[in-house]
């Protein structure tokens, strides 16, 4: 598309053929290509430029002209006669490109013609593209380039779909569209175009076409010519194989165990299958579709309730589930259901798939906890099924009761659990979330890792790896990989945008990258959101109106948090510790009780980096006199690496603040200054922001003490500078260098715990001096 879209910009004359067999979607390639030129680029749309009437139309324009002139061989007059059509026809309007369509099979003498057609085109500052069938053999002008289209991989078929149906497309359903469209643009448009936005968005189930369309019958017309009977039914076979289940084999699978049959050679000459290792594969999905309804062949059997509960759950597709939920709790009896329901809700933040019961329903759910961690359970030992059953009970009670009994056996537990094979990621989700949850975040970010590359089965599972490694990485403070892995969330299922957990970490990413304060707040009617949830949503978006230096705001959303759930994924300890800092920093002591609410860091079991960074953060900020200031430098000590940069920014941050109020000015830069350098080389300017608020708001704390400590000398230079004196004004005003002036107040700077003459002018607008008035 950018060698399409280039022509009209090029200064060289070379006309462009783009080549394809019918129904190819060179018309939709070329047609979208140009589109994105914009409307200041006049293009020109010829159709049936070899008929008795051609006739041609502006882009955007719902009239068309009819060309008097008829190509005739190489008739150069002929070329010269289309262009005075054209004026006498469209007006004093010269088109920037002609868009010569459907020009068919070029024969020489109309690759001629068209040929002299460019020269005449480049003349009047013209550029030619035509779109054809194929060219006659034999040796090309110079003059001419030749783009053959080929199939379009998923991301360049994903952005064509989207420009032309103005919607974002789920990424899984980008690729099946690809796979049964062979890549043609054209195919992909018409299988698109018959679906739901539902399943358009990947919110509903959609495994293929039911019958195949008008444009793949003109596309496969010739290619289908001459195949027997057997040929047809074996075509047709290996499309229909359990297509429609949502489960089991797939026709994009291949077929193994079909040997040397020789109708698969003759079919593999025409282009329509392939043997890879031992297996055939379709390359023409709706050919065999066509070969299909030629023979009779129907759809395999509608799946089993289980199967297609299965499916739904495992797809993501919750637009077909919502109906079911709102006529009651999901009835799911079989065990692999039964897990699979419930770690959907942990992983949606949603309460439909967690078990009634209390006590009974921890203990029920032994039947069925294997499955919530492998996808196949033979050959478990005892002791690793005592563990997972352990475990599962576990993140029950934690999603519906909001406790932990023991946390060192939890953490045994999930350390007997993670060294076994065969995992799937919506268990490894559960995993990864407990890990945090206890703050041990070396371990999860371990586990991640570790997983990465496995396979994952499933837009459940791949919306599971993807959100499990932004979880990680906010708790780090690695924002930018926050925002990457909730990206491909999206393109997978754009409807997850409204999960509370994706609305959360994306309006903390936010506020650290861009400076974005959020616009959101906590639901105040839950629905089917669990509380755990909600404290987990205003526990991040608490957090980003504290990077942000908007303290108020974001006590009353991290109160909310702490009250509402003991053992939120981003750690209890972590979340007071923000909630201690924040309340601090307003003023608003009668916030911190709230803090003893939730768990302590005794309770998470064994203290890692950032959990101890966190602790030591709370307890300086809650400590007196002079115990403060020791616990602050231990504070500062603990949240060095290997703590988080989010655990090491935000203690110094406290830091800056503390020394700031004991009137250590210069110390309390210097605090500041390393927060934000770290910030800086982190890429997060909004965080950046956040500690300049940060610094200038304490520095007018204690301005009022700072501003009475400067010599007389010092004073008249403030006042000066005030008033917007420069700095040469200044120097001949109290009668010293340029040089010592910039000196001078450089130190004054220093001692007021700021950076530069704006932050003075603020400072002075905050808290101004008594003596500012007064007459230099």
């Amino acid at each position: 598309m950018r060698t399409i879209a280039g022509v009209a910009s090029e200064i060289d004359p070379r006309t462009l053929m783009v080549v394809g067999p019918s129904g190819s979607g060179k018309t939709a390639t070329v047609m979208h290509a140009l589109r994105a030129l914009g409307p200041d680029i006049p293009v020109l749309r010829v159709q049936r430029i070899w008929s008795r009437r051609p006739h041609a139309r502006f882009l955007g324009d719902t009239e068309r002209s009819e060309l008097t002139v008829v190509p005739s061989g190489a008739d150069v007059s002929a070329a010269t006669g289309f262009f005075e059509s054209l004026t006498a026809n469209l007006g004093a309007a010269v088109p920037r490109v002609v868009f010569v369509d459907d020009a068919g099979v070029l024969t020489e003498e109309r690759l001629a013609w068209l040929q002299h057609l460019a020269d005449e085109a480049f003349a009047l500052d013209c550029r030619l593209v035509v779109a054809a069938e194929e060219l006659a053999p034999g040796a090309l002008p110079d003059e001419l380039d030749v783009l053959r289209l080929g199939p379009l991989a998923p991301p360049a078929l994903r952005q064509f779909l989207t420009d032309a149906l103005g919607l974002s497309i789920a990424a899984d359903v980008v690729e099946r569209i690809t796979w049964w469209s062979a890549g043609n643009p054209r195919l992909a448009l018409e299988l698109a175009q018959d679906l739901s936005v539902a399943q358009l968005r990947g919110g509903a189930l959609w495994h293929g076409p039911d019958s195949a369309g008008s444009a793949a019958r003109r596309t496969y017309r010739h290619a289908l010519e001459g195949i027997d009977e057997p040929g047809a039914d074996l075509l047709a076979s290996l499309v229909m194989r359990q297509s429609g289940s949502g489960l089991g084999e797939e026709p994009w699978d291949g077929a193994e165990g079909l040997g040397d049959d020789p109708t698969l050679g003759r079919l593999a000459e025409r282009g329509l299958v392939e043997l890879r290792a031992g297996t055939w594969f379709l390359r023409h999905p709706l050919a065999a579709v066509l070969c299909a309804e030629r023979s009779g062949i129907g759809r395999p059997a509608v799946p089993t309730a289980e199967r297609r509960s299965e499916a739904m759950l495992r797809g993501l597709h919750m637009q077909e589930l919502n109906p079911v939920l709102r006529a009651g709790p999901l009835s799911v009896e079989c065990p692999n259901n039964r897990a699979l329901a419930f770690t959907m809700s942990v992983l949606t933040g949603q309460t439909w798939g967690i078990p009634r019961g209390g006590s009974a329903g921890v203990t029920d759910c032994r039947e069925w906890a294997d499955h919530v961690w492998w996808r196949a359970t033979p050959g478990l030992g005892e002791a690793v099924r005592a563990a997972s059953g352990r475990l599962a009970a576990a993140a029950l009670a934690v999603e519906a009761e909001g406790v932990v009994q023991d946390p060192d056996q939890l953490r045994a537990d999930l350390e007997t659990i993670g060294e076994t094979s065969g995992q799937h990621w919506l268990g490894l989700h559960l995993q990864t979330r407990m890990r945090l949850m206890l703050g041990d975040v070396s371990g999860a970010r371990a586990l991640v890792a570790a997983h990465v590359d496995d396979d994952a089965r499933g837009a459940a599972e791949q919306v599971a790896r993807s959100l499990s490694a932004a979880m990680v990485a906010a708790v780090e403070g690695q924002f930018h990989d926050v925002r990457r892995h909730l990206d491909a969330v999206r393109r997978l299922r754009p409807g997850c945008d409204g999960w509370l957990v994706l609305r959360g970490l994306t309006a903390l990413a936010d506020a650290a990258i861009d400076g974005r304060v959020p616009d959101v707040g906590v639901p105040e009617v839950l629905g089917n959101w669990s509380a755990r949830a909600a404290a987990e949503f205003a526990a991040d978006v608490g957090a980003a109106h504290l990077l942000l230096g908007r303290a108020r705001e974001a006590v009353s959303l991290l109160a909310v948090s702490v009250e509402q759930c003991r053992w939120p994924y981003q750690c209890p300890v972590m979340v007071r510790a923000d909630l201690v800092d924040a309340a601090v920093a307003a003023g608003d002591v009668q916030a911190v009780p709230a803090v003893t609410g939730g768990a302590g860091v005794t309770e998470c079991g064994a203290l890692s980096a950032d959990l101890r960074a966190a602790g030591a953060r709370g307890a300086a900020l809650l400590a007196d006199g002079d115990r403060a200031l020791v616990a602050f430098d231990e504070a500062v000590r603990a949240s060095t690496p290997p703590a988080s940069i989010r655990q090491h920014v935000r203690t110094l941050v406290a830091y800056g603040r503390f020394r700031a109020g004991r009137g250590d000015a210069g110390v309390a830069v210097a605090a500041f200054d390393r927060a934000r350098t770290l910030a800086q080389l982190a890429g997060l300017a909004g965080w950046t922001r956040g500690i300049d608020t940060a610094q200038t708001a304490s520095g007018g704390a204690v301005a009022s003490n700072r501003w009475e400590g400067l010599r007389r000398d010092e004073r008249t230079m403030v006042r000066l500078a005030l008033k917007g004196a420069t700095n040469s004004k200044i120097a001949e005003s109290v009668f010293v260098s340029e040089r010592t002036v910039v000196n001078r107040l450089r130190q004054v700077y220093h001692r007021l715990g700021i950076r530069d003459r704006r932050d003075l002018i603020r400072l002075a607008e905050e808290c101004p001096p008594r003596w500012a008035s007064a007459e230099v």
